[in-house]
């Protein structure tokens, strides 16, 4: 018998010629854990290029419209800046704020009532140290629609004045802001009131070509004197523009390209408006200017030296 049948064969003898234990050595478990498996590489699915795609699309949609909303008030908001910081070198950094703020709510009214009239109109842009302008993007319908859009401005801006001086009225006057407020709410009311004047490019001499072109040489009249009176480099740049803007307009009117004349009822509703916002300018500068007089610093003075 071969070898090989007696491993193979069940008789016990065969044991004797079994391999020795050492050939079924089993080694012992590792001390280490196993080595993870290969990791494996995702294959890039086809809609990939695709997905991304739409991604993109919905952050423009979430962001990109915000984005063009600041990018259309961006001229706004760097020319206010630079604005604040041409009144801060006169009035300082607080008054500069609330002297463009005042402005800005003046301009914000000819956006707002242009809007209501269904006429667009940009938003403010401000010039410096010279205040802010406002366009419209097409011609109005006629000389009250201008009026209307002109008289808007005033009107906003005499409110905030207003609400500025109620404002005062609310901090003792033995404060320093009551004093802050008060000459906040007079210079409102004087920006207004200066734009009453009836004279292009100002707001009263848009208002005044609904009402009679020949107001604009009274107005032009007024400018000089205010010019002359207060010596005011300012006053005298308006002056020029207003000479210059007024005789376009005649020329203008001449060849048919003025907005078309309204009837003679509707030219009184505008002249009563246009006097009652020049009532109310003028009546709230005088009441700032008393309330800052009779509670200022030289009252108080006066008062306890008398005393």
């Amino acid at each position: 018998m071969s070898l090989d049948d007696r491993l193979s064969s069940n008789d016990p003898a065969s044991d004797a010629w079994r391999p020795p234990a050492v050939y079924q050595w089993q080694p012992s478990p590792s001390p280490y854990p196993p080595p993870p498996p290969p990791a494996q590489v995702p294959q890039r699915r086809q809609g990939g290029l695709f997905g991304g795609l739409a991604a993109a699309v919905a952050a423009f949609l979430k962001y990109g419209l915000v984005l063009l909303k600041a990018a259309k008030l961006g001229p706004t908001l760097i020319s206010m800046v630079v604005a604040v910081f041409f009144y801060t070198l006169f009035f300082g950094p607080a008054f500069a704020v609330g002297l463009v703020l005042l402005i800005l709510v003046h301009e914000t009214g000819h956006v707002i009532v242009s809007k209501a009239q269904g006429l667009p109109m940009s938003l403010p842009v401000f010039l410096g140290p010279f205040g802010a302008v406002t366009n419209m993007k097409r011609p109005p319908r006629d000389a009250k629609q201008e009026a209307i859009i002109a008289i808007g401005g005033p009107v906003f801006g005499t409110a905030a004045a207003f609400l500025v001086f109620l404002w005062a009225l609310t901090v003792p006057s033995t404060q320093q802001f009551h004093f802050f407020l008060l000459a906040l709410a007079e210079i409102g009311f004087f920006i207004n009131l200066f734009n009453l004047i009836p004279m292009s490019p100002l707001d009263g001499g848009r208002v005044a070509n609904a009402i009679s072109r020949w107001m604009n040489i009274l107005g032009i009249a007024i400018m000089a004197v205010v010019a002359v009176l207060f010596s005011n480099p300012f006053a005298f740049i308006i002056l020029i523009l207003g000479v210059i803007t007024t005789v376009q307009r005649f020329r203008n009117a001449r060849r048919g390209l003025e907005p078309a004349p309204v009837p003679t009822t509707t030219r009184l509703w505008i002249g009563l408006a246009w006097l009652t916002m020049l009532t109310v300018c003028l009546a709230g500068l005088s009441v700032t200017h008393s309330e800052a007089v009779n509670h200022g610093p030289v009252q108080q003075v006066t008062q306890s030296g008398s005393a």
